[in-house]
């Protein structure tokens, strides 16, 4: 029986080993990638830094783009599970309150920790189409977090009615371009300073 089948070992099922290595995968792709670059890394290194033969990696994944696709998607999922958890504790505030929060709460992980800026708004640019569009799928629901934050605002009779679909690109744009430009630079300026003046800019434009 070969242990694609599932023959336990150590005490371990075949799927149980397989989330172990994916798990240690991830890990080593992040830290390449986060610092060395999509373009720098290759899948024997990542292989090294995780104990994981490349036998079973590719497994797991067909290539270097598939274990990123997996990586981005996994940092994405976890930074909009915090803006919804941030949006449900905010429940009832004004939106100028919520959408600081929210935002704070979505730049949280990529001024915490520089490789997951650069992975998410560096290194995903430009790599693949496909890339791309799971890139600008996230956008879209991000925009779509937005447009109905804005949207139930106004029904309140909160704020006046915009165009939020433009104030959300706007600040997403702005996002991008600030957060690439602080994760390449050596001599970064404090990354609470960088947050600070985009959550000030998010509520300027969704609820100013």
């Amino acid at each position: 029986m070969s242990e694609s089948q599932g023959r336990p070992y150590a005490g371990q099922s075949a799927d149980e080993r397989d989330a172990q290595r994916r798990t240690r995968l991830l890990a080593a792709t992040r830290e390449l990638i986060g610092t060395k670059g999509y373009a720098g890394t290759k899948i024997e290194r990542i292989c090294a830094l995780a104990n994981v033969s490349t036998r079973h990696f590719y497994r797991q994944y067909d290539g270097k783009e598939s274990a990123f696709i997996d990586l981005y998607d996994q940092l994405t999922n976890e930074s909009y599970e915090r803006v919804l958890a941030s949006l449900q504790l905010t429940e009832g505030r004004p939106l100028s309150e919520r959408v600081a929060a929210g935002f704070a709460a979505y730049l949280q992980p990529m001024f915490d920790d520089v490789r997951t800026a650069r992975i998410a708004f560096v290194e995903v640019i430009g790599v693949s189409p496909r890339i791309e569009r799971l890139r600008l799928d996230y956008r879209e629901v991000l925009i779509a977090t937005i447009e109905a934050e804005g949207s139930a605002a106004v029904n309140r009779g909160e704020v006046a009615d915009r165009d939020f679909r433009f104030a959300a690109l706007a600040l997403i744009g702005a996002a991008n371009v600030i957060v690439y430009d602080w994760a390449i630079k050596a001599d970064r300026i404090p990354a609470k300073d960088v947050q600070q003046k985009l959550v000030a800019l998010a509520v300027d434009l969704i609820a100013g």
